[in-house]
């Protein structure tokens, strides 16, 4: 009895320590999951932080942005009055293209700024320097903002009026673009939807389509405009009224969304000019132009082999880099006079370049393009500005 007496003892204790063991498993498992829910919110306040800042230096450097591009006349008749006042040719001061290029807008200039401000009196809300301990930053993170001429840019909707002048100028840009050798698969692949257009002329004229007013095609008055979209398993009625937005080229016949990737940075809704601006026109852009003054007798890809093609190039590219810095514009003329150094006149018709290019400089359209970063948040915005209401069109945060 005694020996049975220590042996259920033994079990006892044997027991007791299966239960202390599995209480301090279980208090060890819900500790390291407290932890753990501990970290990730912690992780999730932080990446909500650093999401609200990187929105907040997305909108400031949007904001200052748009400020510059609201006071740019100003700025171009200030510069303009010092050329003046040192006997220089205010006509040779810096277009309001140039001009906004040469002031960048990131968050370490705001920052500077702000931090000359405090230096001079103003308050800026920030903490007051403790000895022992760092000053922040006025804006914690990065951001960029950047801007771009809707000017400089062909404007589709001045295709509804078929026949007139403005049109023939909008039809020569476009059919200038679209003629690139590197969009023929284009024209020879179906897109999902099993239909193509065979050519450049054929996409232009169901660009045209969409906005004019009649039902007959633009490519040929016999046939019915909106026979292509009938076809389709899930068919719509063409608009016949001119474009919303530019996205909604991706309803016109032929425009897949490969196709519309390439095309939707150089057209646009927001003006109604027929003409590219040269001071505000990117090197892509300015090609873009030069292409639309191809003569029809003359094969676009003649000219990406001849000898004077990349002398062209690298002239260009100096005029819009270096020599904007040094308020060197490019306008018409010098264009004119860059194609017969390089030996390219005969692949040009540049008695055209004044209907195609414009030395004139417009600050009315303008696309935004903000972008805020801390840590691992990043906030980036797209808008459409009119400087002279000083209104945004249209705004997009992602």
């Amino acid at each position: 009895m005694h020996r049975l007496g220590i042996r259920v003892k033994k079990n006892e204790r044997g027991v007791a320590l299966l239960v202390v063991l599995t209480t301090i498993a279980l208090l060890a498992s819900v500790v390291a999951d407290f932890q753990f829910n501990s970290r990730v919110d912690l992780q999730l306040a932080y990446n909500s932080r650093d999401a609200l800042q990187a929105e907040q230096n997305a909108l400031s450097a949007l904001r200052v942005r748009a400020l510059i591009l609201r006071q740019s006349r100003k700025l171009q008749g200030a510069l303009s009055g010092v050329f003046s006042s040192l006997g220089m040719d205010a006509g040779a001061a810096p277009g309001i293209g140039q001009i906004l290029e040469m002031l960048p807008v990131d968050c370490g200039i705001l920052s500077m700024l702000a931090k000359v401000g405090e230096d001079d009196g103003f308050d800026f809300g920030a903490e007051d320097d403790v000895e022992g301990t760092e000053t922040q930053d006025f804006m914690a993170g990065e951001c960029t903002a950047i801007s771009e001429s809707e000017h400089a840019k062909i404007s589709i909707n001045m295709l509804r009026n078929k026949l007139n002048k403005k049109d023939a100028q909008v039809t020569r840009l476009l059919l200038g673009f679209l003629s690139n050798p590197s969009f023929e698969r284009h024209y020879q692949e179906d897109d999902l939807n099993g239909s193509r257009v065979e050519e450049p002329q054929e996409l232009v004229g169901a660009i045209m389509d969409w906005i004019d007013r009649d039902n007959n095609s633009a490519v040929s008055e016999l046939s019915d405009e909106g026979r292509s979209y009938d076809l389709l398993a899930d068919n719509y009625r063409i608009k016949n009224a001119p474009f919303d937005s530019v996205s909604e080229l991706q309803l016109v016949h032929g425009v897949d969304d490969e196709f519309f990737q390439l095309l939707r940075d150089h057209v646009t809704i927001h003006n109604d000019g027929t003409a590219i601006e040269l001071a505000t026109a990117s090197l892509e852009r300015i090609w873009l132009g030069l292409l639309a003054t191809v003569p029809e007798n003359v094969p676009i890809e003649e000219i990406f082999v001849q000898p004077g093609f990349i002398p062209l190039q690298e002239a260009l590219m100096e005029l819009k880099g270096a020599g904007a810095m040094m308020g060197i514009t490019v306008n018409v003329n010098s264009l004119k006079a860059l194609v017969g150094q390089v030996g390219l006149t005969g692949f040009f018709d540049t008695g055209a370049f004044n209907e195609v290019f414009t030395d004139k400089t417009s600050t009315t359209w303008y696309k935004i393009k903000a972008e805020g970063i801390v840590g691992n948040a990043v906030k980036r915005i797209e808008s459409i500005f009119q400087a002279n209401e000083g209104k945004f069109y249209y705004y997009r945060m992602n």
